[in-house]
């Protein structure tokens, strides 16, 4: 009969390399987004967009200097960012590709983390169908009486 302490060894590694995989996914995710929202601001440096009016229809103040406030240079003096779209695109390809993989592992780990813990339930089941109870009586019926309770 197996040791339980043996097979909680291979359970909780299992269970570390799954955390572990999702804790890279979630820095990779953090840097996509990042990535992706320098690239946004990377086109709209490029890109000849006006400021909204300083008032909106509805007569509310619309805040100014949008293009400041974002570090947004003027269009005018926008080719150092039109060199960056380029390597941004390729960084968000990257990470895209990264994250795919990280997801397989991670699935490929949650699988056999689960395929664990259902062989070591079954075993555990198993055992428990092996040990006599105080009560058995060798009979697959067993009545209970006010004294057995």
């Amino acid at each position: 009969m197996a040791s339980t302490a043996g097979a909680a060894v291979p359970l909780d590694e299992k269970r570390r390399r799954r955390d572990d995989l999702l804790a890279q996914l979630r820095e990779v995710h953090h840097w996509r987004r990042l990535v992706a929202a320098r690239l946004d601001l990377a086109v709209a440096a490029v890109t000849a967009i006006d400021e909204p009016s300083a008032e909106a229809l509805d007569g509310t103040a619309v805040p100014q200097g949008l293009r400041e406030i974002l570090g947004l240079p003027a269009c005018d003096q926008a080719l150092p960012e039109a060199a960056v779209l380029v390597r941004l695109r390729a960084a968000l390809r990257d990470l895209d590709e990264h994250a795919c993989i990280l997801r397989e592992s991670t699935d490929l780990a949650t699988l056999e983390l689960a395929t664990l813990m259902d062989a070591e339930r079954a075993a555990q089941r198993t055992s428990r169908r092996r040990r006599p109870s105080k009560h058995n009586t060798g009979s697959h019926l067993h009545v209970v009486t006010k004294g057995d309770e």
